[in-house]
């Protein structure tokens, strides 16, 4: 991958105080972040004396530059002051909520990580991180008991450090399907070059009002949302969850005009509809985490009027794809980012014409420094190119089709078949809401299509039917074996779709004796 040396160090960056004293000095009355659940919000002018008061209480407390700090609260406007602050002061955050992740991931991630300190809200439990140092803290807008880290404004310590792009800034959990967490180091410039790409996407400016629903936790949220905030001066409305029920007053109230988006929450909007003037101030809404399907973003751009802007990305790699206002294709993840080399490559590791399928590698200094080993090392990502478990193709112009994981190929009589095909199919039949396709062992082929689908609310599927529809528009080896009925399909707590977990059930009903031609409604 020709001239990836240099290429993306970013002249521009800046430290994070920095952005936060010129945000003040600029337009200090503008809202910087809203909690939309408390409604709760600071304005930067606040934000810059509350982050560095904050950083000087931590320092107090023993806390140095360098230093880790296990940030255990839920989403919220404290959990992004304390994020902030930490940075203000030189420390490494390293996210992970236990009513996100679960107690017993956080007892082995906080084994690995051996923070210097544990951050968690007045009242949580403070099981999960026995054996290191914990430090309650206040809430934003209210008063701190005398045992607990005040959140509040004060004056401004002295001797705070000016982050470079090289520093450390965080740990983080990959969100993977396989039910085991990674945990992947960031330098501050990832997040920069990360968050200059996000803004370039969506054309994001301080005019704009962002409304992010996802845990912080979540790489893709903290380099979707946050750094726009922290580099354009943008407002960032952060909800602790999803909501379809709430979602039309925080979008009223909050006069939001871009939002957030996960294939989950397409589908939910879908099969629940919202009033389609709902979504009528916004301007555009991302969607990026796992495959979005063409049909689901027809229905939903018809639906509500408002453009989808689908985007790629990794744990691994930040941005790596974009649709973009001015250029989108539906299907499609878009075209490569400015920040990143981007490539689809063959078994021979030449680069693929348009329309042939391979396998993404990407390089630059926007990827993850390395992947924390149990043991304290750090297996190195950057510096090399870096193979992804995704399948690709360009098409002419040049936009980015996700295939499936490599690994997740269908592989019928040496035919690769790719899922997202089938699925796409599946989906386009009017009955059918969800749809996940995966290869089962076949004595003859190797292996054979087999599916999942998750009706329509109120509405049932005749399983023949489908397996027409199906035969009538796939080829003859794409054509799936059997089709399971199922409630809902099993993802992992990020939205991702976890095949072997629909693999496992495949299994189950085939030793108990089950009709894999036949609905299989008790899955």
């Amino acid at each position: 991958m020709a001239g990836t040396e240099g290429l993306l160090n970013d002249p521009s960056f800046q430290s994070i105080g920095a952005l936060l004293r010129a945000h003040a000095r600029r337009d200090p009355q503008r809202q910087a972040l809203v909690d939309v659940a408390t409604r709760h919000g600071i304005a930067f002018g606040e934000l810059a004396d509350a982050a560095d008061a904050i950083a000087g209480r931590l320092r107090a407390h023993g806390l140095a530059p360098g230093a880790r700090v296990l940030l255990a609260g839920a989403n919220g406007i404290d959990k992004l002051l304390l994020w902030i602050a930490t940075w203000r002061l030189g420390a490494v955050v390293c996210p992970l909520d236990p009513g996100f992740s679960g107690a017993g991931v956080v007892r082995s991630v906080a084994a690995i990580l051996q923070p210097a300190l544990v951050l968690a809200p007045a009242g949580a439990d403070a099981s999960p991180f026995a054996g290191f140092p914990l430090l309650r803290h206040g809430r934003w807008g209210e008063d701190a008991a005398p045992d607990e880290l005040s959140l509040a404004t004060g004056p401004a310590p002295a001797g705070l450090p000016e982050n470079g792009p090289g520093d450390l800034a965080s740990i983080c959990c990959t969100s993977g399907t396989s039910g085991e967490p990674k945990l992947l180091l960031y330098d501050h410039g990832c997040y920069w070059q990360n968050g200059l790409d996000t803004i370039d996407t969506i054309g994001l400016t301080a005019a704009d009002r962002l409304l992010e629903y996802r845990s912080f936790d979540w790489y893709s949220a903290q380099i979707l949302s946050l750094m726009p905030c922290l580099i354009a001066g943008l407002t960032l409305c952060v909800a602790p969850r999803f909501s379809r029920r709430s979602l039309p007053g925080w979008l009223r109230r909050e006069k939001i005009t871009v939002c957030v988006g996960v294939p989950a929450v397409v589908n939910i909007l879908l099969e629940a509809p919202l009033p389609p003037a709902t979504l009528a101030g916004v301007r555009a809404m991302t969607c990026s985490s796992a495959p979005l399907a063409r049909p689901q973003w027809e229905r939903f751009e018809a639906l509500y009027g408002v453009g989808i802007l689908n985007l790629y990305g990794s744990s691994e790699a930040g941005w790596m794809c974009a649709n973009r206002a001015g250029a989108r294709k539906v299907g499609t993840v878009g075209q490569p980012v400015r920040r990143i080399a981007f490539d689809v490559l063959d078994a021979d590791g030449q680069p693929c014409p348009p329309n042939q399928a391979g396998q993404v590698v990407v390089a630059g200094t926007k990827l993850a420094l390395g992947l924390l080993r149990a043991d304290g090392g750090v297996d190195p990502i950057r510096g090399a190119p870096f193979a992804m478990r995704d399948a690709a193709m360009r098409d002419d112009d040049g936009f980015v089709c996700i295939l499936g994981r490599t690994d997740d190929l269908i592989i019928r009589g040496g035919v690769k078949i790719v899922p997202q095909e089938i699925e796409e199919v599946l989906l386009a039949h009017p009955d059918v809401a969800e749809a996940a396709a995966l290869g089962v062992p076949d004595p003859v082929y190797g292996e054979e299509p087999a599916c999942f689908v998750v009706p329509h609310a109120h509405r049932g599927i005749d399983v023949d039917a489908l397996l027409a529809w199906c035969a009538a528009r796939l080829p003859r080896e794409k054509q799936p074996k059997s089709v399971s009925i199922v409630d809902a399909l099993p993802r992992n707590a990020r939205g991702k779709l976890v095949r072997d977990a629909l693999r496992r059930r495949w299994w189950s009903a085939r030793t108990a004796g089950a009709d894999e031609d036949q609905a299989a409604g008790d899955l």
